[in-house]
């Protein structure tokens, strides 16, 4: 692929404003393309590597100014996709998405906890969620695991797809429109399979993005950003099945909705709708506008997410501490006389 326009790769009236408050020279570009050491950025009608400074992260999917193969400005981003990669912190693995894809295949059990989890983090990055049932062709009664998900997830849109037979990717593809979207699920959910299918073929940026391993299947060996042939574009990242939760709220309230409304009444300001006297949303339980299984997977949830922030917390710490420990090492060393 040699190039391509802006428009196809998403530029709009907005990003024009964000690129003229920046002040800085260059054209727009967008990074398709990451890996260890480079990026490669496409524009109006040009493919090209491209440096950038450490001091300003890029991630796929960001939209910078390009002059004289140099990055010179990245503009605000609108939605990052962040990876929690434990004792390390997070990571940005791709931004400004607009659609996240949360695949599960029909042929294995449904675990609704990692379903709302997945659909939470999608929510929480300012994206909107939808999910894929793969591998429908497997099982006798698809829909029944579609009408599943939406009594757990009420208002999420349910595609049911199967690449044996190609139902469902025209579908796919008619959600995403000119938007950017992800895939997030399990491994051996048929994402790449699926990405084949909207593809229309393996496509790449340039011959060397992918490679083949002993068996013969292409893997993607860097973080890269995919144009549709109908419009729109496919962010597809190794390693982002193994996404962790990182959510600071947004997409839990969107998530449950009715929980936050009734929460809202309890008499105290921390309830924590466990045992509380004056609990709303036990209430609302008892009298059925609630279900118990919702309350219990929000009760989930919250765990989860004040876990996260402790781990957090603790990281931040002993980064610190760190800092502290080598400045402190460098002010001995000062007053000893070592270089």
């Amino acid at each position: 692929m040699t190039g391509t326009n802006l428009a196809a790769l998403g530029w709009n009236d907005r990003w024009a404003r964000k690129q003229q408050a920046t002040g800085a020279v260059g054209v727009p570009a967008r990074v398709v393309r990451h890996d260890a050491v480079k990026v490669m950025v496409a524009g109006d009608h040009f493919v090209q590597h491209a440096t950038f400074s450490r001091s300003t992260p890029l991630a796929v999917g960001d939209w910078v100014l390009v002059d004289n193969e140099t990055v010179t400005a990245r503009l605000d981003r609108e939605t990052v996709l962040v990876r929690d990669t434990g004792e390390f912190g997070t990571q940005v693995i791709g931004s400004n998405i607009g659609l996240v894809f949360v695949m599960f295949g029909a042929d294995r059990p449904l675990k609704q906890r990692k379903l709302l989890r997945f659909v939470a983090f999608a929510g929480d990055i300012g994206a909107t969620p939808v999910v894929i049932v793969s591998k429908a062709d497997l099982v006798d009664d698809p829909n029944s695991l579609v009408h599943r998900v939406q009594s757990w997830i009420p208002g999420v849109e349910v595609i049911l797809t199967s690449t044996e037979d190609g139902s469902g990717v025209s579908d796919v593809a008619a959600c995403i429109g000119t938007k950017t979207a992800t895939f997030i699920g399990e491994s051996g959910v048929g994402k790449s399979s699926l990405v084949n299918a909207l593809m229309d073929e393996d496509v790449a940026w340039t011959a060397e993005v992918r490679e083949t391993d002993a068996k013969g299947r292409h893997t993607t060996t860097a973080r890269e950003l995919h144009l549709l042939p109908g419009g729109g574009c496919i962010i597809d990242n190794p390693g982002i099945r193994s996404l962790g939760l990182h959510a600071e709220g947004e997409g839990l309230d969107a998530l449950f909705p009715e929980i936050e409304r009734w929460a809202l009444s309890c008499r105290f300001r921390d309830c924590s709708h466990r045992t509380e006297p004056g609990c709303r949303v036990r209430q609302a339980v008892e009298v059925g506008d609630i279900t118990e299984d919702r309350r219990k997977a929000y009760l989930l949830f919250v765990e989860e997410q004040s876990s996260a922030a402790t781990r957090t917390a603790h990281r931040e710490r002993q980064s610190s501490m760190r800092k502290e420990a080598a400045s402190a090492q460098r002010a001995r060393d000062s007053s000893d006389g070592i270089p």
